[in-house]
């Protein structure tokens, strides 16, 4: 398995983990969608698979280009296998 792992914002977690975007307010919903595309682009796929010790409040993280401002964020790691080399 390949991995990559981005610093993102904690209380994407939900979203990441299990889809579920309740907890989200429409920003962060949109700077959501904008990644997980980019993820789509990027690498083929968007599998959370986990995710490390929070790293705290920050200004500058992956999730910056997205429109997301400093926040509380965490390592997530990513499957970015290509399809048909598992």
């Amino acid at each position: 398995m390949i991995t990559e792992s981005f610093d993102l914002p904690e209380h994407w977690a939900c979203a990441l983990f299990y889809g579920d975007e309740s907890g989200l307010d429409s920003d962060d919903c949109a700077a959501l969608c904008a990644f997980t595309q980019w993820m789509l682009d990027e690498y083929g796929s968007c599998w959370c698979v986990d995710m490390g010790e929070p790293a705290g409040f920050v200004r500058l993280h992956d999730a910056r280009r997205f429109g997301v401002l400093a926040c509380d964020v965490a390592p997530f790691v990513f499957d970015v296998t290509p399809r048909g080399k598992a």
